[in-house]
C-alpha cells in the first residue's frame, strides 16, 4: 500500500490517470486509509469534511476512520450521507485475506441524477404523447366531425333560404326579410317598391336550346338583376321564371321608372348560349308602400296583379298596381275555378256554327266553338275566359278536349260535312299535336279529310320551323289547314307558300268596314279572294249578316261564307234537330232576297 500511494504521489502523469479512470468510471472522490484509519491519498486535496460524527455505524466526524471501523472484522461495505445531501460508500482493502487499508468512495451522483432526469423526460414525454394520443385522437375526430356538421348545416340553411340554381333568395326568404323590413318602415318612413317580374317564353327557350340552357339563361338574369339593384335593395327567385324585388329607399315613382329603365337596358341584352344569341324579355308589375298594401302578402299579390296585367297588355316598362285589379284577380279567379270545375267534370260545351257554299247555298260543314257555362243558365264568353285559361295553364287540356269533342260529334252527322277546329299557340309546344289529332280521328271513326284545322298568324311568328313540321304530319293524315282571321295580323305573304294551307279565312272585320262604308273595301276582299286562288287555296269570309254582303262575296268569286245570315252558333241538339232539317228551305229563301237585292242593285247602277 506505502509502495502504491508514494508511486501515485511522485508520478503526476498516473495520479492524472486515477483522476481519469475515477472520474470515467462515475466516481466523484475517494480516500485511501491505512491499516489505523488515517488518510494517506484523496483524490481532491481539499479537507475531507464528509466524515460524519462518531455515531453506531463506526464513522466519527475527524479526518480519519473511526477505531470501530478499523477494528471491524471480514469483508464489508458502509453507505453514510455526509453533508451536503452526498453519499459515501466505505469498505476495507484485502488481498490473499491480509487487509491492507480503508477506501471511501464517493460516487458521482450529477451524472446519475442527470440521467435519470432524461430517462423521466422521456418516459414523462411518452407519457403525454400516450395521453394525446388517447384522449387527442378522438378529440380530433370530434372536431372535425362537429366541422363537417356545421358546414352540412350551413348548407341546409343556405338551401333553405335560396334558389339552388341562381343562387338568389326564395320567396320564403324575401318575404321573411321584406317583413322586417316593413316593420320598421312605419317607424322609419322609408318607401318601398315590390316587384314582380316574370321571363317570357321560358319553356321555348327550354325547346329551343335545352334545359340546361334554359337554366343558364335564368342564372344570366339573375346575375343582372343583381348588378342593376341597389346594395340594400333584395332580389329573389320565386318561382319557375318568375323573380321579385325589393327596392328601398324609394324618393317616388321617378325611382321606379328608373330602375325599369335599367332593367330594360341591361337585362334584356342578347345572350349566345349553345351557339343561338337570346334576348331574355320581361314583363313587370310593381306595388308602392303604403300607398298599395300594409303587409307583404297585399304587397307581394298586388305587384303579382300588376304583373298579370302586363303579361295581357305588352304595353310599358311596368305595369304599377291599382285597386281595380283587386276586383279584377277576384274575377279571374272565380272562372279559374269554373273552368277547373268545367274540366274535371266535363261541362265545357261545344257550340256549332255553319259554313255554306257561296255559289249553292248548302251547308259544307261548321266551326266548332267552345262555351263556358256560368253555372247560372248563361255562358261565360270564350273572349273572357280564353285569355284566363292561356295564362294559368289550362288552354293545351281545353284544347284536347275540343278536338276529341268535335270530332265525336262529327262522326254522328252526313259524311259530306267537316268540322273546323281552332287551336291554340299552347298546343303546338309540347310536340304531341298530331298524336293527340291521331287519336281524335281514330276514337271517333271519321276520315282525316272531315276535320279542318284553323290557326292563326301570331302562331307562325314564333318556332315556325317545329310549326311546320307539326302542320306538315297533319297534311299526312289528310287534315285541312286554314289560316284564320287572314288580314288582321301580319299577313306575310311568305306564310302562304311555307306553310301547307288549304284555306284562307277572311277576318269579320272586313264586313263590318263594308257595312260602315268604308272605301275600298270590295276591292281588298277581292285581292285576298283573287291571291287565295291563285295560290290554289279555298278562301271563306267570316261574319256575313246581310244579304248585301253576301251578294258582293259571291260576285268576287269567295267560296265559302260564315256568318249570321246563314245561321248563329247552336248546341248539337239544335243542329241535329232543327239545322240540318230546314236550312236547306231557309237558304232557298235566303237567296230569293239575294237575288232581289242583286237585281236592285244592277238597277241602282
Amino acid at each position: 500500500m506505502d509502495a502504491l500511494l508514494t508511486g501515485i504521489s511522485r508520478n503526476p502523469d498516473l495520479e492524472t490517470e486515477v483522476r481519469a479512470v475515477a472520474l470515467a468510471s462515475g466516481i466523484a472522490n475517494f480516500t485511501v486509509f491505512d491499516l489505523h484509519g488515517h488518510p494517506e491519498f484523496s483524490l481532491k486535496s481539499e479537507a475531507h469534511t464528509w466524515l460524519l460524527r462518531e455515531r453506531p455505524g463506526g464513522i466519527n466526524g475527524l479526518d480519519q476512520l473511526s477505531q470501530v471501523a478499523v477494528e471491524r472484522e471480514g469483508q464489508w461495505t458502509e453507505t453514510v450521507r455526509v453533508g451536503g445531501g452526498e453519499r459515501l460508500v466505505i469498505s476495507p482493502v484485502e488481498r490473499n485475506g491480509l487487509r491492507l487499508g480503508f477506501v471511501s468512495v464517493v460516487p458521482d451522483m450529477q451524472g446519475v441524477r442527470e440521467q435519470a432526469a432524461h430517462v423521466v423526460g422521456f418516459a414523462v414525454a411518452g407519457l403525454i404523447a400516450v395521453l394525446v394520443i388517447a384522449a387527442g385522437v378522438p378529440g380530433l375526430i370530434y372536431m372535425r366531425r362537429k366541422w363537417r356538421i356545421e358546414q352540412a348545416d350551413e348548407h341546409i340553411q343556405f338551401l333553405a333560404n335560396h334558389d339552388t340554381l341562381t343562387k338568389l333568395l326564395n320567396r320564403k326568404r324575401i318575404e321573411e326579410d321584406a317583413a322586417r323590413i316593413l316593420a320598421t318602415c312605419r317607424a322609419t318612413r322609408e318607401r318601398l317598391a315590390v316587384w314582380a317580374l316574370d321571363i317570357q317564353g321560358l319553356g321555348d327557350v327550354n325547346k329551343s336550346v335545352s334545359q340546361e340552357g334554359g337554366d343558364e339563361l335564368l342564372r344570366v338574369v339573375a346575375d343582372r338583376l343583381m348588378h342593376v339593384i341597389d346594395r340594400n335593395d333584395l332580389v329573389a327567385r320565386t318561382s319557375a321564371d318568375d323573380f321579385m324585388i325589393v327596392q328601398r329607399n324609394l324618393r317616388g315613382r321617378n325611382d321606379v321608372e328608373a330602375l325599369a329603365r335599367r332593367i330594360r337596358q341591361e337585362v334584356e341584352v342578347p345572350v349566345t348560349i349553345e351557339g343561338i344569341t337570346l334576348t331574355p324579355r320581361l314583363c313587370m308589375g310593381v306595388s308602392l308602400v303604403p300607398e298599395h298594401g300594409r303587409t307583404i302578402v297585399q304587397l307581394f299579390q298586388h305587384a303579382e296583379l300588376a304583373l298579370l296585367v302586363h303579361k295581357s297588355s305588352k304595353q310599358g316598362d311596368f305595369v304599377l298596381f291599382e285597386p281595380s285589379m283587386d276586383e279584377e284577380a277576384n274575377r279571374r279567379r272565380t272562372i279559374e275555378r269554373r273552368m277547373r270545375e268545367a274540366l274535371e267534370h266535363e261541362q265545357f260545351e261545344l257550340f256549332y256554327q255553319p259554313i255554306v257554299c257561296a255559289g249553292e247555298k248548302r251547308i259544307l260543314g261548321f266551326e266548332s266553338l267552345i262555351r263556358l257555362p256560368d253555372g247560372q243558365g248563361g255562358y261565360i264568353p270564350p273572349s273572357v275566359f280564353i285569355p284566363i285559361a292561356e295564362a294559368r295553364g289550362y288552354i293545351k287540356a281545353i284544347g284536347d278536349w275540343v278536338l276529341r269533342e268535335a270530332t265525336r260529334q262529327i262522326a254522328l252527322w252526313p259524311e259530306d260535312l267537316f268540322i273546323s277546329v281552332n287551336l291554340s299557340a299552347v298546343q303546338f309546344r309540347d310536340g304531341d299535336l298530331v298524336s293527340i289529332v291521331r287519336d281524335a280521328l281514330a276514337a271517333s271513326g271519321i276520315a282525316g279529310h272531315r276535320l279542318e284545322i284553323e290557326v292563326v298568324e301570331s302562331l307562325l311568328l314564333d318556332r315556325s320551323n317545329a310549326i311546320l313540321e307539326q302542320l306538315q304530319e297533319l297534311k299526312k293524315l289528310g287534315v285541312s289547314i286554314a289560316m284564320d282571321d287572314f288580314g288582321t295580323g301580319y299577313s306575310s305573304l311568305g306564310y302562304l307558300w311555307r306553310f301547307p294551307f288549304d284555306k284562307l279565312k277572311i277576318d269579320q272585320s272586313f264586313m263590318i268596314a263594308f257595312e260602315q262604308g268604308e272605301a275600298n273595301i270590295r276591292q281588298i276582299v277581292s285581292t285576298i279572294v283573287s291571291l287565295g286562288h291563285h295560290m290554289n287555296l279555298k278562301v271563306v269570309t267570316e261574319g256575313i249578316e246581310t244579304a248585301e254582303q253576301a251578294v258582293m262575296l259571291s260576285e268576287i268569286g269567295c267560296d265559302q261564307l260564315q256568318g249570321y245570315l246563314f245561321g248563329k252558333p247552336v248546341a248539337a241538339e239544335r243542329v241535329a234537330g232543327e239545322l240540318l232539317a230546314s236550312l236547306s228551305a231557309r237558304v232557298a229563301e235566303r237567296d230569293d232576297r239575294t237575288a232581289d237585292v242583286a237585281t236592285a242593285l244592277e238597277a241602282a247602277s
